[in-house]
């Protein structure tokens, strides 16, 4: 007979054992996508501080062409938010653009030199639209 007209018998161990693979995989999966919900997006955070409420990244701005810098600003939902089935108010863990995270400037946000100044401010809203860069 050709491998195509074979005729496989499943046994009751077979099917035992597939379903074994199938629990652990579901297992795997279910640790997984919870873990997108933990903490902030892991591709990013080159000395940033991570808010662990919202799961945004936040800080103090250190060069921008030396016109805006020393202001806070928080990572927000622009076009993520398209993708993002997290809870509300929380920033999406996953996405990025070309690896650049989205941000804000944040209300509220005083002059800063470094992440810790911005503590008190990190959890205002964003005083204009969510950028990229």
């Amino acid at each position: 007979k050709q491998w195509y007209q074979r005729r496989v018998a499943i046994t009751a161990g077979d099917t035992w054992k597939m379903f074994r693979i199938c629990v652990v995989l579901l297992t795997v999966l279910t640790c997984v996508s919870t873990i997108q919900y933990e903490t902030c997006n892991e591709i990013f955070g080159d000395g940033w501080t991570c808010n662990e409420d919202k799961l945004c990244w936040y800080g103090c701005t250190k060069t921008t062409a030396g016109l805006l810098k020393g202001y806070c600003w928080s990572q927000c939902n622009g076009a993520g938010t398209i993708e993002w089935d997290g809870p509300a108010g929380t920033c999406n863990t996953q996405y990025h653009l070309n690896t650049n995270i989205e941000w804000c400037w944040l209300n509220g946000g005083k002059l800063c030199s470094s992440n810790s100044d911005c503590d008190s401010a990190r959890d205002n809203t964003c005083s204009g639209p969510c950028s990229v860069g």
